[in-house]
């Protein structure tokens, strides 16, 4: 029972004393030092309306959330506590410390993105429920063959390409049965497939990592950069085919470096799953043609992608205002219910609520980094060390926002880092004559590299809570791919956006 424990990961997991002890140590140090003077000198520049008093309160608030970003790193690595159970400690930590009122604390927890998590996966598990996601994985069977480096590489395409324009939330549970089915079969026929396990559930979390950057649906993130372009000047909008092109490079090469790596890195116990594959597809053929429930299921489905796509351009002219993609989410949700699809004993069954409770920590997390003042206050000491070495325009500028991305990409999630240090380096970006467009495309791509913890992305957390990954797989993972991310990431800057003529480095040239 313990050797099982250990191997399974998931949200089974109980508090590890040691690690948990360390993390509290982290907090425990960080509070007891003297608040810096950078700390009260940006409150001051923040809050500049307030009493001596309260500046002093809001810069030891953001010492305590440097403190509580520390300790949840090391819980989060080391899988100290239940993963839902350090979502809900972010919480309690700004209330204890009155950091955020009550009623803020339940906003981020009732996010908009926390609904849209919840929603899409409702929408996975009803396709499970009627074999969809049998059907779709089973599409992308019969292209990759039995293989399993083409499986990866079938999985890793298959993933990715949707994601580009799908939220990855989406995609994951759609993908994740099929490869428990192919991993359960293999391990009934040699005894232990976990290698296997690990390869497959890993090539999802990845597949969809990689393809969100490619396009401006791919992620909050995205969106979010294209706002800020457009708010300095229509010379900087940039359309959606602009984006693909740029983003093409990235995800096509990273997609190939993982297809080598995923295999060598997770060495599977068999070289072929034919027979899986096989008992697969007889099992899809008992199914016979898709059903009237199925169309339905498929329709409502497919309306969800077109609505949370469509829904700032069609939606919400015609309503007077945007559903959210938390809206439609739950709109879909509904009608699932509404048309007996599905019941909700179902959902209760079927969705990984600690994902949903996990996501919404980590929201919560971002929203106080950026509200208390920290992030801006870490962002910016991370771009005063760029001007200390006079590498503040061009393409060393472009190249080490992508590494601050990348970087503070793991500790909070991609929409904030986007959100927070976004502004200012397009103001860095046009005060030193650099194009925005290749400083911020960069940013926004970079923090796709969230490959280090479990809560990195959604899709991560969701084939996490499968049980057959533990936290240290992402960081074995991440030891290799993060570096190679950043290396496919500048020769694309320098070569693929300048080299070629795509992007100007340079305002006016």
């Amino acid at each position: 029972m313990p050797k099982e424990k250990e191997s399974g990961g998931g949200f089974d997991k109980t508090t590890d004393f040691k690690w948990f002890g360390i993390g509290l140590l982290v907090f425990v140090i960080i509070w007891a030092m003297p608040t810096p003077d950078s700390m009260m000198a940006k409150a001051q520049e923040l809050f500049s309306d307030l009493n001596p008093d309260q500046i002093t309160t809001k810069a030891f608030n953001m010492k305590i959330i440097i403190a509580l970003l520390g300790c949840c790193t090391v819980f989060f690595a080391t899988e100290a506590l239940p993963m839902p159970a350090v979502a809900l400690f972010i919480g309690l930590v700004q209330l204890f410390f009155g950091i955020t009122e009550p009623k803020n604390v339940v906003a981020t927890y009732a996010h908009d993105a926390v609904w849209f998590i919840a929603g899409s996966l409702a929408m996975g598990a009803t396709m499970v429920k009627y074999g969809l996601d049998k059907r779709i994985g089973m599409l992308v069977m019969n292209l990759s063959g039995t293989k399993v480096r083409n499986v990866v590489l079938g999985i890793l395409v298959g993933t990715a390409i949707p994601s580009a324009f799908i939220s990855e939330a989406s995609i994951a549970p759609m993908f994740l049965p099929i490869a428990m089915a192919l991993y359960t079969l293999t391990s009934k026929k040699i005894g232990d497939a976990t290698q296997l396990g690990k390869l497959l559930m890993m090539s999802i979390a990845i597949g969809c990592m990689v393809g969100a950057p490619m396009s401006p649906t791919g992620g909050a993130r995205n969106a979010i950069m294209i706002g800020f372009l457009g708010n300095l000047g229509p010379e900087y909008e940039i359309s959606f085919m602009q984006w693909m092109i740029l983003g093409s490079f990235y995800t096509f090469f990273l997609g190939l470096f993982f297809a080598f790596l995923l295999p060598l890195l997770y060495k599977p116990e068999v070289d072929d799953l034919s027979d899986a594959v096989n008992t697969l597809r007889e099992d899809l053929k008992k199914h016979g043609k898709m059903t009237r429930d199925q169309w339905l299921v498929s329709g409502i489905a497919f309306l969800m992608i077109i609505a949370w796509i469509t829904d700032k351009d069609l939606i919400a002219p015609v309503l007077g205002f945007p559903l959210g993609l938390g809206g439609v989410a739950m709109t879909g949700t509904v009608l699932f219910m509404l048309l007996g699809l599905t019941s909700w004993s179902d959902y209760e069954k079927n969705i990984s609520w600690g994902v949903i409770v996990l996501y919404a920590g980590a929201i919560s997390l971002g929203a106080v980094f950026k509200s208390s003042g920290a992030a801006k206050w870490l962002a910016d000491s991370l771009i005063d060390i760029l001007t200390t070495f006079n590498i503040q325009e061009g393409l060393p500028l472009a190249i080490l926002v992508a590494v601050i991305g990348a970087l503070m990409t793991n500790l909070m999630s991609a929409g904030a880092t986007v959100a927070v240090i976004g502004p200012v380096v397009l103001e860095m970006a046009v005060s030193s004559g650099t194009n925005p467009i290749i400083v911020g495309v960069a940013l926004a791509i970079a923090t796709s590299m969230a490959f280090w913890l479990v809560i990195g992305t959604p899709a991560s957390s969701v084939v996490y809570s499968a049980g057959l990954l533990d936290a240290k797989d992402f960081i074995r993972m991440a030891t290799f791919a993060w570096p190679a991310a950043l290396i496919i990431m500048i020769v694309m800057i320098t070569f693929y956006w300048v080299g070629l003529g795509l992007q100007p480095i340079m305002i006016g040239n």
